[in-house]
């Protein structure tokens, strides 16, 4: 359990690379969000050296929270392949969250433990790392490098005020909600030092929090600026029902909804295999605080407590963010890595056992999603075969069959539309809100997607063969089907098929 500094460090950096290995498993990684915001950070890159993308895209750099990968990548983009560029993305998110936890916990326990470091590994295939939330995720891990040094300099606030000034904003530009973590983590470190002082002076305490707050000025004036321009949530984010989403109605849907980003915190293939491992682990750590093998950082509690709360506390939306109940339950298994501290001395051979059980955990999960990702290389061949009917600079639109929520057991669709553009010369939507992403849409594919959007305002359709009428008519020259084979009604009239796979199936609008 002691580690010299430089030898924690050699095996931590060895776990991190057996950890990544899955990521080697399929050239297209199947995380939904994630190829959105590469095809953005490819058409930011190539603006100005491309004929065709200035007349679908325009750039918007401008000062957002929600810009951190942007700013980092978009550069990246201008010489590295995009589906290299997207594994080198995931890597570089999940080493900063590995190790700002690692660090955050050295911190304030005081330890190096590499079954602390094996644990965490799960964690970066996380619920919300399937969703592909790139910003946050790197905002994430900012926040506990920021939270570790705030907590190792605070005696000296000459230093750890200015500093951690240009850390707050870093983390607000990175995303808006980590800014938020960010706080909650350094306030409740502040109390919880408070509780555990041998004096309790209600004054140094607010000393203390003021000092935090300060922190927060630049971001929050910034926020409220900010706020004064963006819209109201959309009618397709709130009309997003749960049947839709494959939850029963009522308040059965609602409280499954709420417990699956907590049971599927740490993502795998399926849902009983999710289950079956998070109760594993939360059994064989429950027996190693049982057995006073582990325990909290005494002045973490308020920490922890504050961590419970964000889980249990439900906020459909803040600050133009969506899905943040389904962010929380990561931010809490992080946070609770971060404050367990285990005893040193050699462990009975009972707790051994756990330990070793952990650790089985760890090598059983990253083997199933390596396995479970691999399938996705066969799907992206026949992507390619399809995609190579379409001419370059056309209108595309992609449209996978399903429900779409990645929580199903439907294969994921959401990465080949935005490969088109970064991939094939193609135009289609993008993330690219002038108030949320540094890139908007111009020309026809604006008015395409305007007008798609007002026959079709949903999040996902509901009648595939009239979305899939209503692209062409709207403008969009081809319609990318992902899983045809799901799709039980007939092609629409206004579209001929061009090519068709097992899973796949063009559609050119007929004009």
């Amino acid at each position: 359990m002691r580690f010299e500094a430089r030898e924690f460090r050699v095996a931590a950096v060895g776990l991190f690379a057996a950890a990544i290995l899955p990521l080697l498993a399929t050239p297209v990684l199947p995380l939904i969000d994630l190829y959105n915001h590469v095809a953005r950070f490819f058409v930011l890159s190539h603006l100005s050296s491309s004929s065709v993308l200035p007349t679908y895209y325009e750039s918007h750099w401008s000062l957002l929270p929600d810009m951190g990968v942007d700013v980092l990548a978009t550069p990246l983009l201008t010489f590295v392949p995009p589906l290299i560029a997207a594994h080198l993305i995931v890597v570089f998110i999940m080493a900063v969250i590995f190790g700002g936890v690692l660090y955050f916990r050295r911190m304030v326990t005081g330890q190096r433990s590499l079954l602390a470091a094996a644990m965490l590994l799960p964690l970066l295939y996380s619920y919300i790392l399937n969703w592909g939330f790139a910003n946050f995720l790197l905002g994430l891990g900012f926040a506990f490098w920021g939270a570790g040094w705030w907590f190792s300099h605070r005696d000296r606030p000459w230093l750890a005020v200015p500093v951690s000034c240009v850390i707050s904003i870093l983390i607000f530009l990175t995303h808006g909600l980590a800014f938020g973590l960010y706080g909650v983590m350094v306030a409740a470190l502040e109390v919880g030092l408070f509780v555990r002082a041998p004096t309790h002076r209600p004054l140094d305490l607010v000393r203390a929090l003021c000092l935090t707050a300060i922190q927060a000025i630049i971001p929050l004036l910034f926020l409220l600026f900010w706020m004064g321009g963006t819209k109201p949530p959309t009618e397709a984010l709130q009309s997003v029902s749960l049947e839709s989403m494959g939850y029963p109605p009522g308040f059965a849907g609602r409280a499954l909804k709420r417990l699956v980003p907590i049971l599927r915190v740490e993502e795998g293939p399926s849902y009983a295999f999710d289950i079956a491992t998070f109760l594993i682990q939360a059994a064989a750590v429950f027996f190693l605080f049982w057995r006073r093998q582990v325990r909290i950082a005494p002045m973490c509690w308020p920490l922890l407590i504050a961590a419970a709360l964000t889980v249990g506390v439900g906020v459909p939306q803040l600050f133009g963010v969506s899905y943040i109940t389904d962010r929380m339950p990561l931010f809490a298994g992080l946070a609770l890595l971060g404050v367990l501290s285990f005893r040193a001395e050699p462990w009975p051979l009972a707790s051994r056992i756990a330990g070793a059980v952990l650790v089985g955990v760890v090598v059983v999960r990253l083997v199933a999603v390596a396995m479970s990702w691999h399938a996705y290389g066969a799907q992206y061949r026949e992507f390619q075969s399809v995609a190579a009917h379409i001419p370059p600079g056309s209108l595309t639109i992609g449209v996978g069959i399903g429900s779409g929520f990645h929580e199903t057991n439907v294969p994921r669709c959401e990465m080949y539309g935005p490969l088109l553009v970064s991939q094939y010369g193609q135009a289609g939507p993008l993330f690219a809100d002038a108030k949320q992403q540094p890139l908007g849409l111009v020309g026809r594919l604006k008015d395409a997607v305007a007008t798609l959007h007002a026959n079709q305002p949903l999040e996902r359709p509901s009648d595939y063969a009239r979305f899939m009428s209503d692209a062409a008519s709207a403008g969009f020259d081809y319609m990318l089907i992902c899983n045809a084979h799901l799709l039980t009604q007939p092609y629409p009239d206004n579209a001929a098929l061009v090519a068709q796979t097992a899973h796949f199936a063009l559609l050119q609008a007929k004009r």
